[in-house]
């Protein structure tokens, strides 16, 4: 919302009341015209509630599509095309959502909004391959601005990146900033899984599980724990709670690739009990 919408919408209330006291009638079609010049001009919320209903029933396309609409009609609102750009990048439109930030990079955007921006452009590049330039990004906005979003991604792409030293001390200040966050505790547990450090692993895998993570590469991640642990049934049921979660284009796990786990941990398990 505009900062002097406040300031419209009262002079706006003054004239209706003043037309309801020259003519009933007239005060009444003023104040329907309000409500159309409302509900047209604010058209991009709407949209937007639309498009999280669409989200949540897993109908990605139908909301993109409202996310579309709402950025037409949310002109100069960075924040909506932000949104936009990033449920496109999650979907897998590379190059749409590509297009998207660039155009935000390039636009006359407040400074908080091209942090934003950047953030997400981030893992543009490194879905593009260019991951040592998306940490980089992502490392010029953690030194301007720090968040839970920050700490998550920045420390996703310091695991994949190889520096297991660098990631461990990274994903342990952002336990440090904030240790309730999903992603964050998956990442500090997969770093510490990483190093061979299991035990350690187990306990912030344990955490991650009690706050029923809505992710799916939480429980496959804690299957591999338990695996390694020897605790193989424990393990596949983990990796069975994997499956019931999407798999989104950022996460570098593949349906292939569980379903390929699932079949060993079942195998492992029939040999056992042969």
């Amino acid at each position: 919302m505009e900062k002097n919408t406040p300031v419209k919408y009262a002079i706006c209330m003054v004239l209706i009341i003043l037309a309801f006291l020259v003519h009933k009638t007239a005060g009444y079609l003023l104040f329907l015209a309000f409500l159309i010049y409302i509900l047209y001009s604010q058209r991009s919320i709407f949209y937007q509630v639309l498009a999280t209903r669409a989200y949540k029933k897993g109908d990605m396309d139908r909301a993109s599509g409202w996310l579309e609409k709402a950025c037409s009609a949310a002109k100069g609102r960075p924040s909506v095309k932000i949104l936009y750009g990033y449920l496109l990048l999650k979907t897998g439109k590379l190059e749409e959502a590509e297009k998207v930030f660039e155009e935000l990079l390039n636009s006359n955007i407040d400074n908080a909004g091209l942090l934003q921006a950047k953030s997400n452009y981030a893992l543009v590049l490194w879905k593009k391959g260019q991951l040592k330039d998306g940490i980089k990004m992502l490392e010029d906005v953690f030194s301007n601005y720090k968040n839970t979003t920050i700490y998550g991604s920045l420390g996703y792409l310091l695991i994949l990146d190889g520096d297991m030293n660098k990631a461990l001390n990274f994903n342990k200040e952002a336990y440090e900033y904030n240790s309730s966050d999903p992603v964050i505790l998956d990442n500090l547990g997969y770093t510490y899984y990483k190093i061979g450090n299991i035990k350690k692993a187990e306990e912030i895998y344990r955490k991650l599980i009690g706050l029923n993570p809505n992710f799916p590469e939480a429980y496959y991640n804690y299957s591999c724990v338990l695996k390694d642990l020897g605790m193989t049934e424990s393990a596949l049921e983990m990796a069975k709670k994997a499956k019931n979660y999407r798999l989104s284009y950022l996460s570098n796990l593949k349906e292939e690739e569980l379903d390929n786990y699932l079949e060993e941990l079942q195998s492992l398990i029939a040999t056992k009990s042969e």
